[in-house]
């Protein structure tokens, strides 16, 4: 293949990752999604690390494969299957489009900042906190983008189009509802995306060599890279189209330099250079050391600015309000989905994609906040006022890319209890309005909540929390407020309930004779 297509097949690659990593978290029938986690996301190296830790599998291959290629190629990850990087390239696209094309120039790399940020990373995770890496995570920062600030929209247009074909009489859509997201969450996302549209659009890549954890772990496999861009001093023109062009601002085009490190393997360099003026293959001697540019004071203020924004959305985060307080202030914990087997275990592997939230078909997964700590920010959690645990469902697991949330056969995961349902009869409207009800009851796909009797005709709701599973039904049901009269109480290790007894018909269906009313 020749040097100058490089690019063009790179660009193909990346367009097709980034449109399915897209499709994965805007499925709205949830048909699709778990077929396209299992192919695409193996490859996104945070996710494919942090589920290795749990188990060995197709994702400790996909990380193999990910570490493997840039042992090779360099760092052809960030510029090929990084869905955010692609999402940084759209944007330089773009603004080239409305204020000119943007000539780049050779500045020396921020690799003190890169590499502190990931070893504080991997301290903090060491530490059982994935604080850092849920913040500034590349997939997990595009899957919240995409979550939070793009579906809500998909699912606007879907529902309107929906609603206009049905007053003719063709249902081929149906109305999708909404997910619940707090304001913190949305500050927070909308946060991060402004800083990466401004990085990208006057920075090029510098986020991917300053704050991704991703691109600094890739960076330094990259530095005994056996393939490399190098500038050929024999061929060369000195033209320095090739340090205009790259967005990584890696290429010293004087002193025939490129800083390996810090190239993302986008190859504009390549379709850019008139002459053979730069090869790409195996062990080529590097150029000549680069002399010593001039700090610019800009960029550093920006690189500032940078950590700033990431220090500034801890603090909208902290300011902000749980999903529904007169429920949380009971609870002494979040309730986490089945699967992830405890709180411990969901909040030290949950990277906050929200991959999970996406495809959650009841709509009880939600992002939280400050709900699991500052190390758990972000993370997903039940919010029974929104939706409940389907009983037959196990998607979440079917999706999880990090191993936060383990995939469960349907029938063992009826007997899981994520958490025992607590009964307040002062809340109850049998009580405060002596009125009859009934709704958790009638909702309990185990029956753990029975009507026995109270006053008169009236029937007051009796918890078998050995049968209970924690689902959330009765919780959804209840229509109580400001505060249900039943709520789950989280188990912060899950538990194994009892199955429900059946009970058998006092008259055998065989033998009614015709309907009894």
């Amino acid at each position: 293949m020749k040097l100058e297509h490089l690019k063009p097949v790179r660009v193909a690659v990346s367009i097709a990752v980034l449109a399915g990593t897209s499709l994965a978290f805007l499925d709205l029938g949830t048909t699709i999604s778990p077929w396209l986690s299992t192919v695409l996301i193996p490859f996104q190296l945070v996710p494919a690390l942090t589920k290795s830790l749990d188990s060995f599998g197709l994702w400790t291959a996909g990380a193999v494969a990910v570490l493997t290629l840039t042992l090779i190629f360099g760092r052809v990850y960030c510029s090929t299957l990084c869905p955010l990087g692609t999402f940084q390239d759209l944007i330089i696209h773009v603004a080239e489009r409305y204020r000119g094309k943007r000539k780049f120039r050779f500045l020396h790399p921020h690799y003190l900042l890169q590499y502190s940020l990931l070893a504080g990373v991997m301290v903090l995770f060491l530490g059982g906190s994935l604080i850092l890496l849920n913040l500034v995570e590349p997939f997990s920062s595009f899957g919240r983008i995409v979550q939070v600030l793009v579906r809500p929209g998909l699912i606007a247009v879907n529902n309107g189009l929906a609603v206009a074909l049905g007053i003719v009489e063709v249902y081929a859509l149906y109305q999708v509802p909404f997910h619940a997201v707090s304001l913190g969450v949305f500050g927070m996302t909308l946060a991060f995306l402004g800083m990466i549209v401004y990085m990208a659009a006057y920075h090029g890549r510098l986020f991917c060599n300053t704050l991704c954890p991703a691109g600094a772990l890739l960076s330094l496999v990259s530095r005994v890279a056996a393939f490399r861009i190098v500038i050929d001093e024999v061929t060369c023109k000195d033209c320095g189209l090739c340090e205009k062009v790259c967005k990584a601002e890696c290429i010293d085009a004087d002193n025939h330099h490129v800083e390996f490190g810090a190239c993302v393997s986008c190859f504009n360099c390549m379709k850019a250079c008139p002459t053979v003026g730069l090869k790409y293959g195996g062990w080529f001697r590097p150029g000549r050391k680069p002399s010593v540019h001039a700090v610019n004071p800009a960029r550093r203020r920006f690189v500032t600015t940078g950590v700033g924004s990431v220090v500034g959305m801890l603090a909208i985060g902290a300011d902000s309000l749980k999903t529904n307080p007169a429920t949380t202030e009971r609870q002494k914990h979040p309730v986490t989905p089945p699967g992830s087997i405890s709180i411990a275990h969901f909040s030290q592997q949950c990277t906050a994609c929200h991959l999970c939230v996406s495809a959650c078909p009841t709509r009880v997964l939600v992002p939280s906040v400050l709900e699991y700590g500052l190390a758990g920010i972000l993370q997903p959690k039940m919010d029974f006022w929104t939706g409940f645990c389907n009983y037959d469902c196990t998607v979440c697991g079917s999706v999880c890319p990090s191993g936060a949330i383990l995939r469960i056969a349907p029938d063992a995961k009826k007997l899981v209890q994520l958490g025992k349902s607590q009964f307040v009869k002062d809340d109850c409207i049998v009580i405060t309005k002596k009125t009859d009800c009934g709704a958790c009851s009638e909702h309990c796909p185990t029956k753990a909540v029975s009507m026995v009797p109270h006053e008169g005709k009236l029937m007051l709701p009796e918890v078998n929390n050995e049968i209970c599973v924690g689902c959330g039904a009765c919780e959804y049901a209840c229509p109580t407020k400001p505060r249900k009269a039943i709520y789950v109480e989280s188990n912060p290790v899950h538990l194994v309930a009892k199955k429900p007894q059946i009970k058998q018909l006092e008259t055998p269906a065989e033998e009614l004779k015709e309907f009894p009313f």
